[in-house]
């Protein structure tokens, strides 16, 4: 019998029984790795099943998750899916405020968490109201004392069924809570065949924790990382790079700004990771010179893939090495960045901009071909509407005769080969009062002069008559008379009057590759302030 692709519990079982003996997951610690096999983790997850059931958690129960990122997450998600439980994935990087707005949207009936996020549950008041059932991760031995007893069968879930729900990362707001269903995750599974890294056999290392969950239940063994979960972006590159050697990694996934990190340091030390085959990177679009610096760090055969995608719709299309390296010249121009063919089963339109919400669909919203409008997404993996959040849910969606059109946020066109071009997120656009100004219309101009690490455009003053800032970034170790020549040939490229050199940009402490535009707008008008005095 064929296991339906939304069923993950079931895909994962065939593994465990076909191949008990084969690495399903390696889990970094700081001074070793653990490795588990197939049949180790079904005892984890048979025990994990058993333990929440006799703590009664059932099928439909949401359930929230705070646990690091390691075996005890795997095993208790994965558990949660056979007892067709919804897990809630709650990043435990995430401040107290947004954790706690978090379970306010999706007011779970389980509680599942280490002792200090319990301890905090009770201080904080969090989900006071809906959890009647907690279970603690205690010690190491809780979930995986050796056992003989088996639980009930996975029950078998229907298309329709809650699945999961997830989160935004917050960056663009206070984080949202995104359901999906089994049959999203159909969607899902069937949109990551089309990325080439989950290759039965292969071994996987994900900083994106989905991913790692998701491997497993495809045949891959995944490598799960030590990261630093309040600062992503400052996980030790040395250590990856290591890992990556030490486990024969043949598929890598990063965020573009840790793979910069990852290839500087391996371009420091000479070092080339010469297993890997697949490297995908996502979270924000690949600039060229990270690309050419991780290509210089890799063997020739192996390819680069950027994935554009948001939580509500995680995969949309891809560009690989050769579309950046085609269209980098363009980019350079000002033409925005490429973000690749639209991945099948995907129905990708540009909309006129707008900030306002938009019940149905009609034509008439198109933007006009080739030019700069709103992305918007149909397809098999777009999740539900947001949890308790009505009016965001307005906002980011479109009833296109029963069919959800989730608005990206983003702002971008297709070109005449049906590729999609990235110019900006639509909230960080500068709206001046001789027209806007899109972010990644500007910033790769001003990244391809020597000397400049990243830029970024903000607005300074009220939407309709802002002043363009473009802030800069030297590369490290430049000093004060080589930051102001930099800064002075970013300057002679005209368009942006106000260009000021900034000493490191405020990253979004709930995204790496994310800069924290609002502090960094503040910063560039206090600047300015103190210029015009």
């Amino acid at each position: 019998m064929t296991t339906p692709l939304f069923d993950v519990v079931a895909m994962t079982e065939h593994w465990m029984h076909a191949h008990p003996d084969t690495v399903a997951c390696r889990v970094e610690r700081r001074r070793h790795a653990e490795t588990l096999t197939y049949g180790r983790l079904d005892e984890l997850i048979t025990l994990a099943a058993t333990r929440l059931a006799r703590a009664g958690v059932t099928a439909g129960t949401r359930a929230a998750v705070l646990v690091p990122p390691g075996r005890e997450l795997v095993a208790v998600i994965l558990a949660l899916l056979r007892l067709r439980a919804v897990p809630v994935l709650i990043d435990p990087g995430l401040g107290a405020r947004a954790i706690g707005a978090c379970l306010d949207q999706a007011a779970p009936g389980a509680f599942i968490a280490v002792p200090r996020a319990h301890l905090a549950r009770v201080v904080l008041g969090w989900a006071r109201d809906s959890v009647h059932t907690t279970v603690t991760l205690a010690t190491s031995t809780l979930w995986f004392a050796r056992t003989h007893h088996r639980s009930e069968p996975a029950l078998k879930p229907e298309a329709g069924d809650p699945a999961l729900i997830v989160f935004t990362s917050g960056s663009t707001g206070p984080p949202k809570g995104v359901p999906y269903r089994h049959r999203h995750l159909a969607g899902q599974t069937g949109l990551l065949a089309h990325v080439g890294a989950f290759e039965p056999g292969a071994t996987l290392y994900s900083t994106f924790l989905p991913f790692a969950v998701a491997a497993p239940s495809m045949g891959c063994a995944a490598v799960i990382p030590q990261l630093d979960l309040r600062h992503p972006e400052r996980t030790d590159p040395a250590a990856m790079a290591r890992s990556i050697t030490a486990h024969g990694v043949r598929a890598l996934f990063a965020a573009p700004a840790l793979l910069d990190r990852l290839a500087r340091h391996c371009l420091r030390h000479g070092l080339v990771l010469h297993g890997v085959e697949t490297v995908l990177t996502a979270g924000a679009p690949l600039p060229f010179p990270v690309l050419r610096r991780a290509q210089r760090c890799l063997p020739a055969h192996a390819g680069v893939r950027s994935v554009y995608g948001a939580t509500e719709c995680l995969l949309v299309s891809m560009a690989d090495a050769a579309d950046l390296t085609a269209t980098a010249e363009a980019t350079a121009r000002g033409a925005g960045t490429c973000l690749g063919g639209v991945l099948p089963g995907n129905r990708v339109r540009v909309i006129r901009i707008t900030d306002e919400p938009i019940p149905r669909w009609s034509d008439d919203l198109l933007a006009p071909p080739g030019t700069v409008g709103e992305i918007t997404v149909a397809g098999p993996a777009v999740g539900d509407p947001y949890l308790a959040r009505p009016y965001d849910s307005a906002l980011a969606r479109i009833d296109d005769h029963g069919e959800p059109v989730h608005r990206m946020g983003d702002l971008g066109r297709q070109d005449e080969q049906g590729r999609l071009w990235f110019a900006g997120r639509k909230s960080e656009r500068v709206r001046t009062a001789g027209g806007e100004l899109y972010t990644d219309h500007v910033e790769p101009v001003a990244d391809a002069v020597p000397g400049v690490r990243r830029s970024a455009l903000v607005g300074v003053g009220p939407p309709g008559d802002q002043h363009p800032v473009l802030c800069v970034e030297c590369e490290p170790g430049t000093s004060r008379r080589e930051r102001r020549e930099t800064v002075e040939r970013v300057r002679a490229l005209g368009g942006i009057t106000h260009v000021l050199a900034h000493p490191g940009f405020p990253m979004d402490v709930r995204h790496a590759s994310k800069i924290c535009r609002p502090l960094l707008a503040r910063w560039a008008a206090g600047k300015l302030g103190r210029e015009e005095r």
